[in-house]
């Protein structure tokens, strides 16, 4: 909490109108979360409708795809958001939080059930914002770490992302490369040597969106990799179908009549970015609207390390939503951190949804070994590893 500076004879209280001013923004940012606490009754509208700014770039993108579409909107809102975020990283601009530098890089996984759209929506978007610098899939280390070179600061997007994850927390071969991974979330120097050539990487970062099938995605991660691996260093939404929307109402999509509106949005928001280098920063008001959101948002089943990965990355979407209403100041304030609350809550929700069921598996499978160790245990055997394995299809929820 910020006080003035009184000389050792004065109160050391606040001002009254700095008190006041400080509870207004929590009110402020508490009022903008209310509306999350009945997140459970969905209604008729997209849950994501929240968490987009009225007018902005991020409206007239999720209208585009909702008329003209049966494509799950949490793709073209996210497509959205990492696309601001990889120009943001070009121009190297940053966010000063309580003496920490924060980039605008976003790590996020979309899960949803197999179907169209995903790389449509990307490659439409980038048509029409003209952002299309996008980072290749490499299949080596050393292939990485060169494409790193070439495309630092810019978005990676990838199907069968969850595969992807698992080949990483398996696979010794991939080891080089999750930890290229790891080095680039925290803006390390990335390096690679060899007796021919040698190529040096400063200041990585990388926003990364990841597309993979819900189901699919519970059976290859395990909760171990959620919980401490470096599948938590992702933030998750789950994406399900709109009914009222089905494909039988899209025969084709027709996104004539909203092209030049959504690059207008886009070049308006993009051309009120600061120069390189810029920093914004975090207002007083700005971070009692922080403490605010992070102490309404905290929920008892998120382990801690998962629960502030996720508020951390609020402050980066705080940026965001600084920018879509085209705010041309360098600082950030309780209706950005608000906003970006909003966005928040959603991932919370849906990081105890998924967790919970992670968890629920691993406890059934454990209930199954239990069952087999008690089975074997009175016909006077040992369990064995391979008994584990032998028996560990005839486990799986479809063979029961």
């Amino acid at each position: 909490m910020f006080f003035p500076h009184y000389c050792t004879f004065r109160s050391t209280l606040p001002e009254p109108h700095l008190v006041a001013e400080k509870e207004s923004a929590r009110d402020e940012v508490r009022g903008m979360l209310h509306v999350m606490k009945n997140l459970e009754n969905k209604g008729t509208s997209w849950r994501g409708l929240l968490a987009v700014p009225p007018g902005s770039l991020l409206s007239a993108v999720v209208s585009a795809f909702e008329k003209q579409t049966d494509i799950l909107l949490e793709i073209p809102f996210f497509v959205t958001l990492h696309l601001l975020s990889a120009e943001l990283l070009k121009r190297k601009i940053t966010v000063d939080f309580q003496g920490q530098t924060i980039r605008p890089d976003l790590w996020t996984v979309i899960l949803a059930e197999s179907g169209p759209g995903k790389t449509f929506t990307a490659n439409r978007l980038m048509d029409m914002t003209g952002a299309t610098d996008t980072f290749p899939d490499p299949a080596t280390a050393a292939r990485f770490i060169e494409e790193l070179q070439t495309h630092n600061n810019s978005l990676w997007i990838r199907d069968e992302f969850g595969q992807f994850l698992k080949t990483l927390e398996t696979q010794s071969y991939a080891q080089e490369i999750k930890d290229i991974l790891l080095r680039t979330y925290d803006g390390k120097e990335v390096a690679r040597r060899t007796k021919k050539y040698e190529v040096i990487v400063k200041d990585t970062a990388l926003s990364i969106l990841g597309f993979t099938v819900y189901s699919t995605f519970l059976d290859i991660i395990t909760p171990d990799s959620l919980l401490d691996g470096f599948a938590q260093r992702f933030s998750y939404v789950i994406a399900e179908k709109d009914p009222k929307r089905p494909v039988r109402n899209f025969p084709w999509y027709n996104f004539q009549a909203w092209e030049s509106t959504i690059r207008r949005e886009w070049n308006a928001v993009t051309t009120l970015f600061p120069s390189i280098g810029s920093q914004y920063h975090v207002t007083e008001l700005g971070v009692d609207g922080f403490n605010e959101s992070f102490d309404m948002l905290i929920h008892d089943q998120l382990p801690e390390s998962f629960y502030r990965r996720i508020m951390m990355r609020g402050l980066r979407y705080a940026l965001l939503y600084h920018l879509l209403p085209r705010k041309n100041s360098l600082e950030l304030d309780q209706q950005d951190m608000g906003w970006a609350g909003r966005l928040s809550a959603l991932h919370i929700q849906d990081a105890v949804e998924l967790l919970g069921t992670q968890i629920s598996e691993m406890g059934r499978l454990i209930q199954k070994a239990e069952m087999l160790r008690d089975r074997l245990a009175a016909e006077g055997k040992p369990i064995k590893a391979r008994d584990l394995v032998i028996n560990k299809h005839s486990w799986h929820p479809q063979c029961e």
